[in-house]
């Protein structure tokens, strides 16, 4: 075997389109019921304030049979990591207000509870990442495009403040769970 650079069967040759780019990308959030967000939210911000996201990991469980003395593996349950994000925070804190106000009314700051009108449909969105080619381009049938079902926010985690934080605009991090997620053209 030979480990060639280049060529019909290099390295180059195999990488023909030179990667994909990690920070070609956006995250959709789609609402549903109620407006969580606000009326404001109408200009998408969200997508423009998102710096980071990591695709999640898959996990397949496994199921032990044992016969005989001997364990045969067969496939479980799939689970889902939580979505972890970065977040700008522009000097209206607009996005870290409007994910603190959800996270409120799933779970009130000072009574403890969920308004008894609230539904699961009034408290979850759908939340989609879409990654580019370098040209802008979207892949056909949306190869490149992970679709999360009923997702909501769990963690909004700090800022922190500093007086030799110079040159450094805010931001800060939130966990949001979801259902299941589905790639490309997958059926939901």
């Amino acid at each position: 075997m030979s480990f060639a650079i280049t060529g019909q069967n290099g390295f180059v040759s195999k990488l023909a389109a030179e990667g994909a780019r990690s920070s070609l990308f956006e995250v959709i959030v789609s609402l549903k019921g109620q407006n969580i967000l606000g009326a404001e939210d109408a200009d998408n911000t969200f997508q423009y304030m998102c710096k980071g996201i990591q695709l999640p990991s898959q996990n397949l469980g496994v199921v032990l049979v044992n016969y005989f003395g001997r364990a045969i593996k067969l496939p479980g349950d799939r689970t889902y990591e939580d979505l972890t994000m970065t977040i700008i925070n522009d000097e209206d804190h607009s996005v870290r207000n409007r994910l603190e106000n959800w996270m409120n009314i799933m779970n009130g700051y000072s009574s403890n509870k969920r308004d008894s009108d609230t539904t699961r449909d009034d408290y979850t969105a759908d939340l989609t990442i879409k990654t580019y080619n370098k040209d802008g381009s979207e892949l056909l049938n949306g190869e490149a495009e992970w679709k999360f079902i009923n997702c909501f926010p769990i963690t909004v985690d700090q800022i922190d403040l500093a007086w030799d934080a110079n040159d450094q605009v805010m931001e800060f991090t939130s966990t949001w769970v979801y259902d299941y997620w589905t790639h490309g053209a997958q059926v939901t």
